[in-house]
């Protein structure tokens, strides 16, 4: 779509005078909108898309995803959304161009897909999602750290070991100057009914600093001309300092004090990058306890863990019976597909028993579904698996209560 006839089709869509080319010509701009985001995403090292390969037509996909809410209609099949975000404007009989429109439009869209990636995120990675938040927490209340975002990036710092302490001083200023301009939420959410609702305000309003606003000390300190640490040296010389129970504020200090001894690399650590180290980290000490508990099993466990194989047996028998008998027998599912959902919910059993990270359903059928997408799990899968699934749950819990 050319974007110089935004000024006529804006008003059409938002006003309902619109025909079904115009509209589809409107949706392909905000999905190219979308799309340009994702791709900028990926470029800067976000990992987005589940396969890496880069003809696979995924991040078209999930660009429609993205913005398909921006599309809800109400009972007067208006677009609730694009009616309230550019119906002031047009109701005020403001004349508006082209160029203020298309960045109008950018503004949405790019706030949109965001919104929809951090909930694509926590489906696809629930485990990373938490340990995000909780590194944003932790930043939030520890008044010796702060965050500078640079080429939509974060990064981690001590902001009181900065010269003068201008870094304190400047990241609260920050915060409380963008506390005022924030004014009202953001309309982007409706009730069943249609009615617009004040989406709920952020999590986590942290005082983040541009890394533009550095001053001439900052930059030093933070040694920003020397190349960043190595991944795999950041995590020796943080493992020889961690210890089990440090709360999250504790290994984030920890992991900048490696850097801040080392002069040959930055002093400050990307927020991606102590997640990763967070969750490997987490994951050797599970391994750890797992093998310590393994080593000191008692006759009466190994007794219990094999009821419990026993428990999983039948409760998969009941499940085959189920998928045949309610849904291959009537053709609501092919024997085909029967066979793949009975896999999964072994494989899903086998975390439960085995007490290993749970993956979300999505995640388990895609292994034997490699090119699922979201949105075909959405539309065709999760109605009757997640049932199954939950179903699953429900006979194992019950035969465990009777056993233990």
């Amino acid at each position: 779509m050319d974007a110089k006839r935004l000024s006529y089709l804006v008003p059409r869509i938002v006003q309902g005078g619109y025909s079904q080319g115009e509209l589809c010509e409107f949706i392909n701009l905000v999905q190219k909108i979308s799309l340009s985001y994702l791709k900028y995403q990926e470029v800067i090292g976000k990992h987005i898309r589940w396969e890496r390969r880069g003809k696979s037509g995924e991040l078209e996909d999930m660009a429609i995803d993205c913005v398909a809410g921006l599309f809800m209609r109400n009972e007067n099949n208006e677009f609730v959304q694009l009616r309230r975000y550019f119906g002031p404007y047009l109701d005020g009989h403001s004349e508006l161009n082209d160029v203020e429109l298309l960045i109008m439009l950018r503004r949405l869209v790019i706030k949109k897909t965001k919104q929809e990636l951090s909930r694509i995120f926590k489906e696809r990675d629930p485990e990373g999602a938490k340990i995000i938040r909780n590194i944003r927490v932790a930043v939030k209340n520890a008044r010796d750290l702060g965050i500078f975002r640079e080429m939509g990036r974060e990064y981690i710092f001590v902001r009181n070991a900065a010269p003068a302490g201008r870094s304190l001083a400047h990241a609260e200023a920050y915060a409380e100057t963008a506390k005022k301009k924030s004014g009202p939420p953001a309309l982007l959410k409706e009730t069943p009914k249609g009615k617009p609702v004040p989406a709920p305000a952020p999590v986590n309003v942290m005082p983040v600093v541009k890394a533009n606003e550095l001053s001439e000390e900052e930059l030093v300190y933070l040694r920003k001309a020397k190349p960043s640490i190595p991944e795999k040296t950041l995590k020796n010389n943080y493992l020889e300092l961690s210890t089990a129970k440090d709360h999250v504020s504790t290994t984030i200090r920890k992991m900048l004090s490696v850097v801040k001894t080392d002069e040959r690399f930055q002093n400050f650590l990307p927020t991606d990058v102590v997640a990763r180290l967070i969750r490997h980290t987490n994951l050797e000490m599970v391994r750890t306890r797992l093998i310590s508990q393994i080593e000191d099993i008692s006759p009466l466990d190994y007794v219990r863990l094999k009821e419990i194989e026993r428990a999983k047996k039948r409760v998969l028998q009941r499940v085959r019976q189920k998928i045949h008998s309610q849904y291959v027998a009537s053709g609501k599912v092919s024997t085909e597909k029967g066979e793949i959902y009975f896999k999964t919910l072994a494989d899903v059993l086998d975390d439960i028993t085995h007490s290993k990270k749970i993956e979300s359903y999505f995640r388990h059928l895609r292994k034997y579904i490699p090119d699922l997408t979201q949105r075909r799990y959405r539309e065709e899968e999760r109605t009757i698996f997640e049932y199954l699934g939950k179903l699953t749950k429900k006979w194992f819990r019950e035969l465990l209560k009777d056993l233990l």
